[in-house]
């Protein structure tokens, strides 16, 4: 479970979501912290103007109709207001005071330290918080101080609905920008995707037709398809050149060949040779007939790995083709000293080219019995099972060592050519794993050396035959 979680966040898909979420939310909180900062600013340099603005506009009535004139004015209209989140006080020297609004609502426990503005000139004000309201202390004349306060309530419920707005804008904005991002995302990987795709079709069935879907977005990814695809296009136009070319020449070495072979046997047919010459010239029709065998195999290996060629494939009784070469190479492995043995279930049937498939586990099959040992034996499984259908071919022969498993299914590779065990052109087992992935077969080899070599194929079952 938990590594499928670690493969699930190492999805290119995820990644960039996850990313893009975290820079979203990020830009989102800055956004909304250089707003509301601002927005605090203003609404506190606007109180302090407001604050300022009637402390003048009171000082200026101050000289016009003294102290009792002020004092006037601010009862009228702190009861024209109403404003319990407003409160205007008056100073005399002696620290008493002269005039005091909504002393028993929000003021009646706000302390105020004269002594901090005794150094104040008059017409000079300072600025200040005391408690939760914005302060002004405005110097009137050597014998009187004016105070005013604003409550901060006002800008703090502004402020307090500007967070609840942003908070639900900021939801739905996330949301929506994620599901954005989600279209978007999943809008590139699907091209990545695509791309992934054909890529990973040319490596298992070598369709080198298989080309990369172009949406026309002309976007960058467009831009890679097309790429891609024009270099598909030479390497497809490599491959059947390589092709033809392999082919001419492998046509072209079967004539000297059949020359060489035919003239051989016009010799051979001579009675007057001695037992050393035709002892050689059988020796030469034998090594001409390998030597056809292996242009033979390339010719087809080359047709199986170009990409430009499919086999024709139908429902094929697998059951009878295994009957079938059993009853061939059982002479052949009594004259080995093998016991060729046979465990097969009954009409068994796969979608394959019945000639070619044959081929593949005939050679499996003379495999096992040449490599084997004196009174060894082999044994060919065949059932069918819901992963698909198995062949299994298990000898006792000499096997294979274990660092050349990897190996044995590359062209021209021999297990051990030094000691003599392994003859033939090497592209035996080259020819089998191609004609089986051209089937969608998979093949395992256990080996041991000394002790023998299982070789497991799995067909995919038929499902819409």
């Amino acid at each position: 479970m938990f590594s499928n979680l670690i493969k699930f966040f190492n999805r290119i898909t995820i990644k960039i979501i996850i990313l893009y979420s975290f820079t979203l939310l990020v830009s989102l909180v800055i956004s909304f912290f250089m707003v509301y900062s601002f927005f605090e600013i203003y609404l506190e340099n606007k109180t302090k103007d407001e604050l300022i603005n009637k402390a003048k506009t009171y000082k200026i009535l101050f000289r016009q109709e003294g102290i009792h004139g002020l004092r006037n004015q601010i009862i009228k209209e702190a009861e024209i207001i109403n404003n319990v989140e407003l409160f205007f006080k008056i100073y005399d020297k002696k620290g008493e005071i002269v005039l005091n609004t909504n002393a028993g609502i929000h003021t009646k426990d706000l302390v105020i330290n004269l002594e901090n503005y005794e150094k104040l000139k008059p017409d000079n004000y300072t600025l200040t918080t005391i408690d939760y309201f914005d302060v002004i202390v405005y110097k009137l004349s050597n014998r009187y101080i004016l105070v005013i306060g604003k409550s901060k309530f006002e800008n703090n419920k502004l402020l307090n609905r500007l967070m609840e707005i942003f908070y639900q804008a900021g939801v739905i904005v996330f949301f929506l920008s994620l599901i954005g991002g989600i279209l978007i995302t999943n809008s590139i990987t699907k091209k990545i995707k695509n791309i992934s795709n054909t890529a990973k079709d040319i490596s298992t069935s070598m369709k080198l037709d298989s080309r990369v879907p172009i949406t026309g977005t002309k976007d960058e990814l467009d831009d890679l398809a097309l790429l891609i695809n024009n270099l598909l296009d030479r390497i497809e136009q490599l491959v059947k050149t390589l092709k033809e070319t392999t082919e001419s020449i492998a046509h072209d070495l079967k004539t000297p060949i059949a020359r060489i072979r035919s003239a051989t046997e016009n010799l051979l047919m001579k009675n007057n040779l001695s037992k050393e010459c035709s002892n050689l010239l059988v020796n030469i029709i034998e090594e001409t007939d390998s030597l056809t065998q292996m242009i033979e195999d390339l010719l087809t290996l080359s047709k199986l790995e170009s990409g430009t060629f499919q086999l024709q494939k139908e429902k094929v009784n697998l059951s009878n083709i295994v009957k079938k070469l059993y009853n061939l190479f059982k002479d052949y492995a009594a004259i080995k000293s093998v016991d060729l043995r046979l465990k097969i279930q009954d009409e068994i049937y796969i979608y394959a080219n019945e000639k070619y498939i044959s081929r593949a586990i005939a050679n499996l099959i003379d495999n096992a019995i040449k490599f084997n040992k004196e009174n060894g034996y082999v044994n060919i499984e065949l059932y069918q099972e819901d992963q698909g259908v198995i062949l299994k071919i298990e000898d006792s022969g000499i096997g294979i060592p274990e660092d050349k498993l990897e190996k044995i299914f590359e062209k021209f590779y021999r297990v051990d050519e030094s000691r003599g065990v392994y003859s033939g052109s090497g592209l035996g087992l080259s020819l089998v794993k191609a004609i089986l992935l051209q089937h969608d077969a998979s093949i395992n080899v256990i080996s041991k050396e000394g002790e023998g070599t299982t070789v497991i194929i799995t067909f995919p079952n038929i499902t819409n035959l």
